[in-house]
């Protein structure tokens, strides 16, 4: 029986799954770890370009340290690792990927925003029978769109901007000023005026990937009742309660949203940022539904290198 680790370096989170894979070429998620590391924080385009900081570069090596702790006594192991956008983004990449290479003993392959969005796909393909979609990864740092049709992935991209650097663009940490917000949305839909075949997936549901919403999926489905650790995968809910709970929110500071999102308080400076392209998404193109998934880039990159075996 082989088993797979894939370490994900996200933008606001690193995130380990481990996966036991069987002999009819099926697979199953075993554990599930992440650790909140903001390394896209404090990204901010400078002389030298965008740039990770020392900060958030030792906290992710931090996560990967304990992470390395839960996964090297399992065996048959394979351990993969990847990288999106502040990795992607950062000028000074190359030695955080070779202080990562030298500490913890993983190559960490840098995906395109092309690649994210496709495995993006993968996974919402492995996990549900949908004909047609439109699929929204809000990470930190980027978020991805996907049009499926009849199951095919017929046009997909990564936007690079996501709840991190959206939320300090747009000076979202607290409550957010209509100045502002108005800046953020306009934005918002100039980026979807470049991405003519959207139009194409008016009316359908939405799948959501990503934090964020799962955050949403959790206070508004069992009114917050839901344990963090608990799965939200295949919960559905209607655009309307979805914009709902985001309109609470929008009219809160800091700190009201810190008592509001409880466990996930972590996520109360970027909450606003982040669901604002998703909200803009729902109402310009008339989405029904939103679905939540789970099951995303890393179960995508799996369920793509068991079909090329």
């Amino acid at each position: 029986m082989q088993n797979i680790a894939i370490l994900d370096l996200g933008s606001n989170s690193t995130r380990l799954g481990l996966y036991q894979i069987n002999a009819d070429g099926t697979f199953q998620e075993t554990k599930r770890l992440k650790e909140m590391t903001r390394l896209a924080e404090g990204m901010g385009a400078s002389e030298q370009g965008q740039r990770l900081s020392k900060a958030a570069m030792d906290r992710t090596l931090a996560a990967l340290r304990s992470f390395k702790a839960e996964y090297q006594q399992v065996p048959n192991l394979t351990v993969r690792g990847v990288a999106t956008a502040a990795v992607r983004n950062a000028q000074n990449s190359a030695e955080f990927l070779e202080r990562i290479k030298q500490e913890i003993g993983v190559q960490i392959e840098v995906l395109s925003g092309n690649a994210e969005a496709y495995y993006d796909y993968a996974g919402v393909m492995h996990a549900f029978d949908l004909q047609n979609c439109l699929i929204c990864d809000m990470g930190g740092g980027s978020f991805e769109l996907v049009l499926v049709q009849t199951r095919k992935a017929v046009d997909y991209l990564s936007i690079p901007y996501g709840a991190v650097t959206l939320s300090e663009k747009f000076h979202a940490h607290d409550q957010i000023s209509a100045a502002d917000f108005f800046a953020l949305q306009r934005f918002v839909l100039y980026k979807f005026s470049q991405l003519p075949w959207l139009e194409q997936g008016r009316g359908l549901p939405l799948v959501l990937l990503g934090g964020a919403n799962r955050t949403v999926a959790r206070q508004g489905h069992w009114q917050g009742q839901a344990k963090a650790g608990q799965s939200l995968h295949g919960t559905r809910m209607s655009a309307y309660a979805f914009i709902e709970v985001f309109a609470k929110w929008l009219g809160q500071n800091k700190q009201e949203r810190e008592q509001a999102l409880g466990v996930e308080k972590d996520r109360a400076d970027i909450i606003i940022g982040g669901l604002t392209p998703v909200v803009m998404l729902l109402e310009k193109y008339l989405l029904p539904e939103v679905i939540f998934s789970e099951s995303g880039v890393r179960e995508g990159i799996i369920a793509e290198t068991l079909k090329k075996q």
